[in-house]
């Protein structure tokens, strides 16, 4: 237990212990300078307030195993560094300081209260926070757990004061009690500790559902599951209806019913939510909670349902329980490859489960038909989860269950390691150092698996230990390239993960008279391997004005809201890019050294380039107006004069006019015409032209793209809103027999360019007594607009669209275009609902396109492995003497 007598201060070396400002049962939160002036929080921790000194060590032990994961995940707050006192009186950990309960970034030591959830809640005094700030919090934490349960950790405290604010950003704190997953010990906070107990991730997940209630409702974790006095009203009202669905799931009491129990679920669930995608939700306790949300009493009778009770029964009718069914018995046995692997009958869904016994078990009673949900465990090996049904032939002989499992075998801090290669490594403070050095067994096989050629290494047999060995001798070029191999083929085995990277170990010197004419002209020398985690740096970046797309080396990190932090990036120089609509982008050259932090502000600079809400005109004169905040769209269909930009610059011939007998002029009469006789496929290639030309002019962001529009966006043009998820094939089935003018039959006069009497086609192909003046096509916008600004959608050209026709078509798949064309006469075809099938090659005299201008889904990526920039030769102490 904590003492109560008098401390004196910590001492921390290289830095300046200010006071102390927070601090619980299990250590204390002191304020520091460091060297270099800037400010940190140490906790420190000290032996007397453990009941015994196994229980110091093991919390020690965790946050040694949590120190290099913590700056990997900006939802996890970074430690710097770990020490003890010179006397083992307690031992300490360096962290950023989060921000400023007031002042945020400007922090006063004297008057500095740290801003964490708790404060913020505490601040709304009874009111729930926005649903926006709930999704974009419980985000950055899921995503935090997500990386700590992945490298084996729970948190098992997770809770609104252990979450504090870091530049605005949500990080996880207070990892003192960080553990390896299943360390049953019991520690956490009432009313976050699920019902199972603590100490697994799904522990840590409940927990953070948890959290997402207090902020989403503003009431007492406690008072789950009421709902708040008020609910959000508006278009706010939607998200937060799915977010209360999302915590129903994660905090559900009975761990088997649960539908969202691991932190990437939970994850995912709220990116789908933020990003407005729709998702699958698991049957059937999650959507009777969601239908359920709108009333009190409503929310209580869905916990009812959740528990099979009698009021369930009372309102579906069932007034008994159903007659048991007599199951037919079954035998089976459990095996694995390597053997000796714990089995855990995890049926209930909980993490640890049932134990079973060790691999081959002895034959087991099973029953036909049951599902069994099984865990394999063995150190030095993945866990591995199979689900089985007992088939009726178990009935007969015993059903053999087989786990394969995968070796996971990466290094431990202080502990020897080895390799898939067989070698052996020791521990060098926070990496490992092979024993020997690299020897003729090893080298062939990495000569033989890269393909490399003779004569790039001498193989020299010295003594070592008492035994002789072959020892390789080679440049440094080299040296890394077997060092990337080895990493390459560890991860392959699950002997390493992504997060490591090994390099050469060389002596400084090195003399033997055996050394070949070669091998003294280029400095051979023979080398070990260091075996470490990835010294990633990271940098902050902010941008004036906000928002900006930020890009390392052409590969998107995120967008500059506030602060961005990007992380995880290996030592070495970058192209950092800031990208925003309506401005330059700006483009740094940034060098960024092992575990630095680097903070870097950029000022933009308007230009013509173009912004989504406001209308526009590109390169081509091709004009644009706004469709909300995503997207834009073309005023008219593509006309020849822009497709020939495209053609002149790919070196493809132009199409012929609408009538296919006018050839491709120099001086073309029908350059403001639409372009016809064009595929899908042609279409989607002027876009991607497009694309990449005004993306080069600086015209268009790298977040944008042209593209054909969606059979839903092209709805939207012509005023129609359609159901989502249905095919165009679908909608096909639901046409209203509108028209683009009304219910009337003909089409007002001139009122878009169809086949009416001033055409030259026979009678029974024209619309009887209209007449639009324009026998094929005519210039864009000779017509009236819509409402919103856009021409044509009616005649003149038919308008490919993205999606095909449907599912159910041919492998190649069918396109659709949409609207009436100058050749369009029959009611069928002119309704704002139709839809023509045809294949993407297809091209005819009224087949066009009109362009879109929207976000593009761009996948946000870690940084390309550039390992030429980024490892550094290592020359071991002393000479060799061989």
């Amino acid at each position: 237990m904590p003492t109560t007598k008098p401390r004196p201060d910590p001492k921390i070396p290289d830095h300046e212990v200010l006071r102390r400002f927070g601090g619980g049962a299990y250590g204390e939160v002191w304020l520091a300078r460091g060297v270099t002036g800037a400010l940190r929080a140490v906790k420190v921790l000290w032996r007397e307030d453990f009941d015994d000194e196994r229980s110091f060590e093991r919390e020690f032990e965790g946050i040694l195993k949590y120190e290099p994961i913590s700056r990997d995940h900006v939802g996890l707050v970074k430690v710097l560094h770990v020490g003890r006192s010179e006397g083992g009186e307690f031992y300490y950990y360096v962290m950023e300081l989060g921000d400023d309960i007031t002042t945020g970034r400007d922090i006063n030591p004297i008057e500095y209260e740290a801003r964490t959830l708790r404060s913020d809640i505490k601040r709304e005094e009874g009111r729930r926070l926005s649903t926006e700030a709930c999704i974009e919090v419980g985000l950055s934490l899921s995503e935090g757990l997500r990386h700590l349960h992945d490298n084996g950790l729970a948190h098992r405290d997770v809770k609104p004061a252990n979450v504090i604010f870091v530049n605005g950003n949500a990080k996880l704190a207070d990892i003192g009690l960080v553990a390896a997953r299943g360390q049953r010990t019991f520690v956490g906070t009432e009313g976050f500790v699920p019902p199972e107990g603590p100490g697994s991730a799904q522990a840590d997940v409940y927990s953070l559902g948890k959290v997402l209630y207090e902020m989403a409702t503003g009431k007492d974790r406690m008072d789950f599951p009421e709902l708040p006095d008020e609910l959000p009203e508006g278009p706010e009202r939607k998200a937060w209806l799915a977010l209360n669905q999302i915590i129903c799931e994660v905090c559900e009491p009975h761990l088997s019913r649960r539908t969202i129990s691991t932190a990437g679920e939970l994850s995912d669930a709220l990116g789908k939510l933020k990003s407005g995608k729709r998702r699958r939700k698991r049957r059937p306790v999650g959507a009777i909670l969601t239908s359920m949300v709108l009333g009190g009493a409503l929310m209580w009778g869905a916990w009812e349902m959740a528990s099979d009770s009698p009021w369930l029964r009372s309102i579906t009718g069932v007034s008994e329980e159903p007659p048991a069914i007599e199951r037919q018995q079954a035998y089976i046995r459990i095996t694995s490859t390597p053997e000796d692997a714990d089995v855990m009958d995890v049926s209930d869904g909980s993490e640890f489960g049932k134990a079973i016994g060790n691999t081959p078990t002895d034959v087991l009673p099973a029953y036909v038909g049951e599902e069994l949900q099984l865990r394999f465990v063995q150190d030095g090996y993945q866990p591995y989860e199979v689900s089985v049904v007992v088939p009726p032939e178990a009935s007969e002989e015993p059903f053999v269950i087989r786990a394969e499992l995968k070796i996971f075998a990466p290094p431990t801090i202080n502990e020897p390691w080895s390799d898939h290669l067989g070698r052996e490594y020791r521990p060098l403070k926070e990496n490992h150092e092979s024993v020997l050095y690299v020897t003729e067994p090893a080298w062939e096989k990495y000569i033989e698996s890269e393909e490399r050629p003779e004569g790039i290494a001498q193989i020299l047999e010295v003594v070592e230990s008492g035994k002789k060995q072959k020892r390789v001798l080679t440049s440094v070029g080299e040296a890394m390239n077997y060092c990337n191999w080895l990493v390459r083929t560890g991860i392959e085995r699950g002997y390493l993960t992504e997060h490591y990277e090994a390099v050469p170990r060389f002596p400084q010197k090195f003399e033997n008279k055996n050394l070949s004419g070669v091998a003294r002209k280029e400095g051979w020398r023979p080398f070990r391997v260091l075996v470490r985690q990835i010294p990633y740096g990271s940098i902050q970046v902010s941008t004036e004005p906000p928002g900006a797309e930020i890009y390392f080396d052409g590969i998107k990190r995120g967008s500059a809201d506030g602060q961005l932090l990007v992380d995880l990036i290996r030592p070495g120089t970058w192209k950092l890019t800031a990208s925003l609509e309506g401005y330059k982008s700006e483009t740094r050259e940034i060098t960024i050294g092992p575990r630095e932090n680097q903070e870097l502000a950029l000022t933009l600079e308007q230009d013509t380039s173009v912004i989504l809400d406001r209308p526009w005109e590109n390169s081509l004169g091709m004009k644009f107006v706004p469709m909300g905040n995503e997207w834009m769209a073309a005023i008219w269909e593509t006309r020849r004069q822009d497709y020939r930009a495209f053609a002149e610059s790919v070196g493809t011939p132009m199409p012929l006019v609408a009538d296919g007998v006018e050839g491709d002029e120099l001086d073309d009469p029908n350059a403001d015409h639409p372009v016809v006789f064009i595929s899908r496929d042609e279409a989607e290639a002027f876009c991607e032209w497009l694309t990449a030309k005004e993306r080069g002019e600086d015209r268009l962001k790298r977040s944008l793209e042209y593209r054909l529009p969606t059979d839903t966006e092209w709805s939207a043009l012509a005023g129609r809103e359609e159901i989502a998820g249905y095919s165009p094939a679908k909608r096909d089935l639901r046409k209203s027999g509108v028209f683009f003018w009304g219910v009337d039959w003909p089409p007002p006069a001139s009122f878009a360019n169809l086949a009416g009497e001033e055409s030259e086609l026979s009678l029974g192909s024209q619309i009887e007594g209209y007449d639009d003046g324009f026998g094929t096509t005519s210039p864009a916008g000779s017509f009236p607009a819509n409402e919103l600004g856009i021409f044509d959608l009616c005649g003149n050209a038919q308008e490919w669209v993205r999606d095909s026709y449907s599912s159910l078509s041919l492998p190649d798949g069918e396109g659709v275009l949409r609207g009436g064309g100058w050749l369009s006469h029959q009611k069928k075809d002119l309704y704002i609902d139709s839809r023509n099938p045809q294949p993407p090659t297809a091209s005819e005299g009224t087949y066009g396109f009109r362009v879109v201008i929207a976000r593009e889904v761009i996948e946000e990526e870690s940084e390309g492995d550039t390992e030429e920039e980024s490892i550094k030769i290592f020359e071991e102490d002393g000479t060799n003497e061989d």
